[in-house]
């Protein structure tokens, strides 16, 4: 069981691409500030500033991730994962969106090679 643990995951990475990855690791720093306006707002999620959208965006790509990791812990399944968990996977790529411009891309090269 502990092998697929990380076996999974890895498949997971390889199968979303590092820019992805990156964009998971960033949405995790947006996702405080979302969290904060869910606090705050009544009802909802108070529009404020330029923040709002990618805030949105990063807990859309965590609660994929949490989505993910349940998956995974769970033994859900072994091996095969980049088949089964697509539908996981494909709400993790607009975390790249997050990424910086400048960078665009570096992170694109550096998903597309391994895929090459």
């Amino acid at each position: 069981y502990a092998y697929w643990v990380w076996a999974n995951l890895a498949c997971a990475v390889l199968a979303s691409g590092l820019a992805a990855v990156a964009g998971v690791r960033r949405s995790a720093s947006y996702a405080f500030g979302a969290v904060r306006e869910l606090r705050t707002g009544a009802g909802g999620v108070r529009r404020t500033g330029n923040g709002a959208p990618a805030q949105r965006l990063a807990l859309l790509v965590l609660a994929a991730l949490v989505a993910l990791l349940a998956a995974d812990l769970s033994g859900m399944s072994k091996a095969e994962t980049e088949r089964i968990w697509q539908p996981f996977l494909l709400w993790l790529l607009p975390a790249a969106a997050l990424l910086p411009a400048r960078t665009a891309r570096y992170w694109l090269v550096a998903s597309v090679v391994p895929a090459l």
